[in-house]
């Protein structure tokens, strides 16, 4: 079953920055404006671009794509920002091509976060932010939001703020998150040297 996102595009564009409280934007800008200028910046799972356009109204100079796999909701993300049609486990990017990564209530529904975490690492580049925004399903609202899209036929597969630190540790990211009421913002940097895998025994 699964929730409809290519028949949501309107209700999604017109009032989808309702679904994010007021203290994860100062977050937002904080993050954004350590990029450089006309930084190359992905929305990844971005809907209808929601994200995208409070990170354009940040910083009007970088250069924002919007990838997501319902055509549906792409079609209404206003120009200048880009779109491409792709799941996140498969992103359409060359290596180390991208100065940050944003995901606003996304990594939840993808099919296979851990994989989507891998292509994020990949294509960003050394010192690349990677900042995300979700629900703790132990906690508050969280836990709502996890049985409800369950009940929906979602993937939901949500991870504690704890744990996606963790996962992205394994990456070649540090960082850290703020967590209010089941919900929180993770802030995160690709080093500059990635973890070396560790050596087979003889």
């Amino acid at each position: 079953m699964g929730i409809p996102f290519d028949r949501l595009g309107s209700l999604f564009s017109r009032w989808g920055h309702r679904a994010y409280p007021r203290w994860a934007w100062p977050l937002l800008s904080e993050a954004l404006r350590t990029l450089p200028r006309e930084g190359r910046v992905l929305d990844l799972g971005g809907g209808t671009g929601v994200l995208a356009r409070a990170a354009l109204a940040i910083r009007p100079d970088l250069k924002i794509t919007v990838v997501d796999p319902a055509k549906g909701m792409l079609r209404h993300v206003p120009a200048p920002i880009e779109v491409a049609f792709a799941r996140a486990e498969a992103l359409p990017f060359a290596r180390a091509q991208l100065d940050a990564v944003l995901l606003g209530e996304a990594l939840h529904h993808f099919q296979d976060p851990r994989a989507a975490l891998v292509q994020v690492a990949r294509v960003l580049r050394p010192g690349g932010l990677l900042w995300i925004y979700d629900f703790d399903p132990r906690a508050g609202l969280g836990r709502w939001v996890y049985w409800g899209e369950r009940l929906l036929g979602e993937p939901a597969n949500f991870m504690t703020p704890q744990g996606l630190l963790g996962e992205i540790a394994g990456l070649g990211f540090s960082g850290s998150f703020e967590a209010r009421r089941g919900r929180y913002v993770l802030t995160a940097r690709l080093k500059d040297e990635k973890p070396q895998a560790a050596a087979r025994p003889a």
